[in-house]
């Protein structure tokens, strides 16, 4: 059975309206969109609240993988994410929407979601990339820096002033990153799939300030008011999280917490032949309770995990950026079966790798005819 292509957001989402009964509060400057039976059914509802914020409530289901044209967006933004159902259920994460492109996404079938996300953009989006870069740890915020000291050099021809500069630049406007070739985009490369904690586990503070955002009493200006002060709150208190000191339960001290880094990027550079768990834990001097412990804290799965997902994340981008074959690229991120390889995939995007491989060359030839 084929996988649907949608070329526009009008195919598998409708326009609702703000008396929908699924809504848990509306007004008519919220903007509804309900998703086609086709694929699936629920809702997403943007709430603007002032200028370069608005507020995201999305619940919805989706029965049927699909592909979808995503549009390139004219400004960048920040996502702040808070998931109460789903395979994320618990968690707040960030996300940046920086590095805009014209491409395609993966809709894979999923059971409910319910997420309540907070979006800046404009000058919001600049001061709070950098609230969230001070809250980083410091290999992370090296690791963007240096994207962006590679951004300016691709766009420039020449070295920025600092990488601080440099990343000042692109969160400003200027330095487009629009323009970077997918093929060579630094953000696929190995080096970014050690990147560290972006996403926390919720605490009953921030539960309660989602509970309240989703069951907001007020009307009019009154409610918007009163759902940017919770939005606030929740952001600065994800923010708060982020800092390592701050977020973990059983905290890492500064050296433990370099090895887990560092055993990060050694998974992510031997796809094809890593060293079991106990082999990385005496390469990076720890006991392996405290690497599977660290690899928890620090980025949420075990070792296993994060390496079957740097493993298929490193395909995706293969897939879709060269001429490599299915078994050739299965074996270039570990896989010595091309069945074991696309069941993996399968399970991780909902289809298979050679019709993610399809479709991304026939969007690249139908982009080359209209340009």
């Amino acid at each position: 059975m084929a996988i649907p292509f949608f070329t526009q957001e009008s195919d598998y989402l409708y326009c609702g309206g703000p008396n929908d009964s699924r809504l848990l509060h509306s007004d008519s400057s919220d903007r509804i969109q309900v998703f086609s039976p086709k694929v699936g059914q629920g809702y997403t509802q943007m709430i603007p609240l002032q200028e370069g914020m608005s507020l995201i409530i999305m619940d919805y289901s989706v029965h049927s993988t699909f592909l979808y044209k995503t549009s390139r967006s004219r400004t960048p933004f920040l996502e702040f994410e808070f998931c109460l159902d789903g395979p994320a259920a618990g968690q707040g994460a960030f996300v940046p929407h920086v590095a805009l492109k014209e491409s395609f996404g993966v809709r894979a079938a999923r059971p409910r979601q319910l997420k309540v996300e907070v979006i800046f953009s404009h000058a919001l989006f600049e001061a709070y990339s950098h609230a969230v870069i001070q809250h980083l740890h410091p290999q992370d915020q090296a690791m963007l820096f240096n994207w962006a000291s590679w951004v300016h050099r691709f766009q420039r021809g020449y070295e920025a002033q600092s990488s601080q500069s440099a990343f000042a630049q692109i969160l400003s406007g200027g330095i487009a990153s629009t323009l970077i070739p997918r093929a060579v985009d630094p953000f696929n490369h190995l080096e970014f799939y050690s990147f560290g904690r972006l996403w926390i586990s919720l605490t009953s503070e921030m539960n309660q300030l989602v509970n309240q955002i989703l069951s907001c009493p007020n009307s009019g200006q009154i409610r918007r008011t009163y759902l940017a002060g919770k939005a606030f709150q929740l952001v600065n208190l994800l923010l708060r999280g982020l800092n390592h000191s701050n977020a973990i339960s059983y905290p890492l001290v500064d050296e433990d917490l370099g090895c887990i880094y560092q055993a990060g990027r050694i998974l992510a550079r031997n796809l094809n032949n890593p060293p079991s768990v106990e082999a990385l834990a005496r390469q990076v001097g720890l006991n392996r309770f405290k690497l599977n412990q660290g690899f928890h804290q620090v980025y949420g799965t075990t070792p296993f995990r994060y390496l079957r997902h740097c493993r298929l994340n490193l395909a995706e981008h293969l897939l879709t950026t060269s001429e490599l074959a299915i078994e050739a690229v299965a074996h270039q991120v570990g896989y010595t079966s091309r069945s074991n390889f696309a069941s993996a995939f399968r399970q991780w995007r909902g289809l298979n790798p050679k019709a993610l491989q399809l479709y991304s060359r026939d969007m690249d030839q139908s982009q080359g005819f209209a340009s």
